[in-house]
C-alpha cells in the first residue's frame, strides 16, 4: 500500500498537471468521467512518483487497497 496525504503542489513536477492542482490520476486514465479535476490527494504510484487524484480517485484507490486512506500515514 502506498502512501498518501492531502493534496500537496510542492510534490509534484512543476508544469503538471498534479502540480496545477488537477487530477492526474484521471488524467492518465484517459478521461474523468464524474472526475471533478479538483485535486484532494497526493500519492505515490507504483514508479515511486507523485501523483494527484479527486475525490473519486482516492476513494477508488483506497477501496483497491492501492494508497492508504487519508490520515493513516505515518
Amino acid at each position: 500500500m502506498k502512501p498518501s496525504q492531502t493534496f500537496d503542489p510542492s510534490l509534484h513536477a512543476p508544469g503538471s498537471p498534479a502540480a496545477e492542482g488537477r487530477c492526474s490520476y484521471h488524467a492518465d486514465q484517459g478521461g474523468g468521467g464524474q472526475c471533478s479535476g479538483e485535486a484532494v490527494v497526493s500519492f505515490e504510484d507504483d514508479d515511486g512518483q507523485w501523483q494527484s487524484g479527486c475525490g473519486l480517485a482516492l476513494e477508488d484507490l483506497v477501496e483497491r487497497g492501492e494508497i492508504e486512506p487519508l490520515g493513516q500515514g505515518a
